[in-house]
């Protein structure tokens, strides 16, 4: 009789432990590293491992307190692995480095866990060892040999200044020839609309005439030939019938434009005669240079008569 009720007792005692037995599981933590031998600087793995029970919750540790020579460069993030048996196993990847030659050893750590209400439960993590080694061998007095001299090539200081000196002649030229065509290159945006349709139109065969020949003499005759064409329509002088003399002394006894205006335009058609009559050959800079003074010197009518109308 007496042994039946051990019996029984033994049963409500195994009914009532089995539920913690699930809960009390074996506890674990430790560290593991792909290398324990780095370099100095050398980025190393670690991995912090947790095995606790399925119904605690886990608090991280802190790694900020770690020793100044461990550098946690980098934290991440909490992982679970396996869940079986009421148990379950975390892992925290880490990735520290060594900034000094020498053994090591990772300061203990602290990790809590709590399960319901329960008080926290404690576990220290062991630390792990490392050891930097140094690349230098202080036994070893062997001398080395001497590198080759590394040979700089070497440049006398008169040919940069040659070099030099071409460089700023071509630009010189450069520049000279940019601002030749710049001055001859007349902009549309300068037409004014209350100038005649005339002037505007020979203004704009001006500039065509700049960028579609590079011979003097054809630009030399075509540029008269479009003053003459202006005063024609602008004026109605049958400017192109008649000789420069006679083209100025009409000019002057009907005092249509200034005597300044007169002289300048006697100056430019007598250039353009004599290269017409007296085959005369300019060169190409003054002849895109006569060109832009007829160009100036229409503008210059223009805008006499707009401020004589107003």
């Amino acid at each position: 009789m007496n042994k039946r009720l051990w019996f029984i007792w033994l049963g409500i005692a195994a009914c009532i432990l089995c539920p913690f037995s699930g809960i009390l599981a074996e506890d674990k933590a430790y560290f593991t590293a792909d290398k324990t031998t780095p370099l100095i600087g050398e980025p190393v793995q670690l991995i912090l491992h947790v095995r606790i029970p399925s119904a605690a919750k886990l608090i991280p540790p802190d790694f900020t307190n770690l020793r100044s020579h461990l550098f946690v460069k980098e934290v991440g993030s909490l992982n679970v692995v396996t869940q079986a048996n009421n148990e379950t196993e975390y892992q925290l990847p880490l990735t520290i480095i060594l900034w000094q030659t020498g053994q090591y050893l990772t300061p203990p750590l602290v990790i809590s866990y709590q399960v319901d209400s329960a008080a926290p439960v404690n576990l220290i993590v062991d630390g792990i060892q490392f050891e930097v080694p140094s690349t230098l061998d202080t036994n070893d007095l062997s001398l080395r040999p001497l590198k080759a001299q590394i040979n700089l090539p070497y440049f006398p200081v008169w040919t940069f200044i040659i070099a030099l000196l071409v460089l700023v002649a071509f630009g010189v030229v450069a520049v000279r020839y940019w601002l030749s065509r710049k001055h001859l290159q007349l902009s549309v945006n300068a037409l004014n609309d209350k100038w005649h349709p005339e002037a505007n139109a020979t203004l704009i065969s001006l500039k065509q005439l700049g960028q579609s020949t590079d011979n003097p003499p054809t630009i030399y005759v075509q540029v008269s030939d479009y003053l003459r064409h202006y005063l024609d329509v602008r004026f109605a002088l049958q400017a192109s019938d008649l000789t420069t003399s006679e083209l100025l002394a009409n000019l002057e006894g009907q005092g249509i434009i200034i005597s300044e205006q007169q002289q300048k335009l006697g100056e430019m058609l007598k250039r353009a005669d004599l290269v017409k009559f007296a085959r005369v050959i300019p060169k190409l800079n003054a002849a895109q240079q006569y060109a832009s003074l007829a160009a100036q010197w229409i503008q210059s009518v223009e805008q006499a008569q707009v401020e004589h109308l107003t």
